[in-house]
């Protein structure tokens, strides 16, 4: 058995996030020591790498409660739980898309500046302070 401190640090996690997962019954089968304490064995730290997993991907903390509560009913909610990861899912996919856009553009912007750096590139096109300057100098022409 296991300690919310212990299992914290297997799992990189804040002993407090251990806390409030099994204070909103995220974590099903959980056992008490004395004084309360909470106490994880390898089901309970699977379920607790379950949720983790979950909220990282974006999940709300009321959504990971219906999941959890839906695979204790067992098989006959396997539809409905199949459905929920589905959509978090594409939720997902949809923030990596615009994740790789962003860091793409990123990548573009350190390339152009190491370029500027370098001597490779001698207009700041990226400012637009620089364009608003290129403007007024093709207005006056």
């Amino acid at each position: 058995m296991y300690t919310v401190k212990q299992v914290a640090d297997q799992l990189e996690m804040n002993p407090h996030t251990v806390r409030f997962y099994t204070d909103k019954e995220l974590i099903p089968g959980l056992k008490r020591g004395e004084n309360n304490v909470r106490l994880f064995d390898e089901d309970t730290i699977g379920w607790l790498q379950g949720v983790k997993a979950l909220r990282n991907s974006g999940m709300s903390v009321e959504a990971i409660k219906k999941y959890v509560d839906l695979c204790l009913v067992g098989e006959a909610a396997i539809p409905e739980r199949l459905e929920i990861i589905k959509d978090q899912q594409e939720k997902v996919n949809a923030q990596l898309a615009e994740l790789q856009q962003s860091s793409q553009f990123l990548a573009e912007k350190v390339h152009f500046y190491e370029n500027l750096l370098d001597g490779k590139e001698t207009l700041d096109k990226g400012n637009p302070a620089e364009m608003n300057k290129i403007r007024k100098e093709l207005t006056r022409l």
